[in-house]
């Protein structure tokens, strides 16, 4: 068996050798192909990797880490406990958060425990407490750090405008950007409409703080509607019923002794305001609002990075008096540490080849040796292009390996 392998591959060999024009033309297209597909390939720090980890976020305003702890935290983690192949299970709680993080042996599929997880997670619902938000269920996804992070500063703006200037024209210009997943904002505050009242008029009206909050509890409501048949299938209705604007806001009617009513607008002054600020980011010791940005798992760190440079330069234009500048950015180290991976790739070949002819004085091995190195390598680009493959710290640590064999077969 190994003498037919062997003489296999000597036809091959002697094949090769008696039609030299074939090959040539099989290896430049390659060549072709290799070049186009390097120059698409994505480059990034490090490969995709994917754990097999879910975690359940619970989110209630006001409620203490030890509330939190026994009416959500165990209660999560006893349901969880029962999936098969669960490694560790670990939770953090802070005032008004819960999140667990349940981590599955190596090899299991993720979206298969991640809707074991969900399952788990909706069976528990009904002993929660009720005044905790929908609990969220998602991968733990590594590569969904930050990549670039900025910082802003109008001298022109409120803190509140520039927020929402960041929340609304700065989000909407990146998110269209190819590759781009999610920009969130660091530091600022949230816009929020604020109702103040006025005590002696609400005296004067015989109104008390606890019946002004019911009338607002009561005309923000947002309920189920049943169910209706549209087109020959089943939807589910909601009556909606929360103030879309300030104007109607003013509007709502409260109750009073006599069968009269009264405007909030009576009693209360309603307009647009500012949460508390519950965060903040400073640059040079002065206050400024600052944006991450966060990629798509498949996308190149490099180009997504040149490409919210081009959306930024274009804001900064529109918007004189806006200044954005980049305090962090990931993507310099994956440039740096990629062009050096490439100049020891270069190097290793260029050296191999010094060798060769020092050890055998040949020009013509040493033309050999030096020419199978690159034809060897760049058609791989083209497999990895098909393979999914990107350029990272590991694949090409295993073109530069390659090269020791790629010279023992030369010579």
């Amino acid at each position: 068996m190994a003498d037919e392998h062997k003489t296999g591959e000597l036809r091959v060999s002697a094949w090769a050798i008696k039609n030299p024009i074939p090959v040539a033309v099989l290896f430049i297209a390659l060549i072709i192909a290799g070049v186009g597909c390097y120059l698409g390939l994505p480059v990034k720090q490090f490969p995709n990797v994917e754990f097999p980890a879910v975690t359940v976020t619970v989110t209630q305003s006001g409620a203490a880490p030890g509330e939190m702890e026994t009416q959500v935290t165990r209660p999560i983690e006893d349901a969880v406990a029962g999936i098969s192949n669960v490694k560790t299970i670990r939770s953090s709680v802070v005032q008004g958060a819960s999140t667990t993080t349940i981590e599955f042996n190596l090899g299991e599929d993720l979206q298969k425990v991640t809707d074991e997880v969900r399952s788990k997670v909706d069976q528990t619902r009904a002993i929660l407490p009720r005044e905790v938000d929908e609990p969220i269920v998602q991968r733990l996804e590594i590569t969904s750090a930050p990549i670039i992070t900025y910082a802003v500063s109008a001298p022109g703006m409120s803190p509140t405008e520039l927020s929402w200037f960041i929340d609304d024209t700065v989000t909407r210009a990146l998110q269209g950007e190819r590759g781009v997943a999610q920009v969130a904002r660091v530091g600022g505050v949230e816009r929020e409409i604020n109702v103040v009242i006025d005590p002696d008029r609400m005296a004067a009206f015989g109104i008390t703080a606890p019946q002004l909050n019911q009338a607002l509890a009561n005309f923000s409501v947002d309920a189920p509607g049943g169910r209706a048949q549209v087109g020959g299938r089943e939807q589910t209705l909601r009556v909606l019923g929360a103030a879309t604007t300030v104007e109607q806001l003013r509007q709502i009617t409260i109750p009073v002794a006599g069968g009269r009513y009264v405007k909030l607008t009576d009693v209360a002054q309603v307009g647009q305001g500012a949460a508390e600020e519950r965060g903040f980011a400073r640059l040079d010791g002065k206050p400024v609002v600052a944006f991450q940005v966060m990629k798509t798992r498949d996308s190149s760190d490099v180009a997504v990075e040149d490409n919210v440079k081009k959306a930024v330069d274009a804001l900064e234009k529109k918007q004189p008096g806006v200044k954005f500048v980049k305090i962090f950015s990931t993507v310099d180290e994956t440039r740096a540490s990629f062009a050096a991976t490439e100049h020891t790739l270069l190097e290793g070949m260029l050296l191999a080849s010094l060798v060769v002819f020092l050890f055998l004085r040949e020009w013509r091995a040493t033309l050999i040796t030096a020419i199978a190195m690159p034809v060897s390598l760049i058609p791989t680009f083209a497999f990895m292009s098909i393979m999914g493959f990107s350029l990272n710290v590991v694949t090409l640590l295993a073109l530069t390996l390659v090269i020791g064999i790629l010279v023992d077969d030369a010579v």
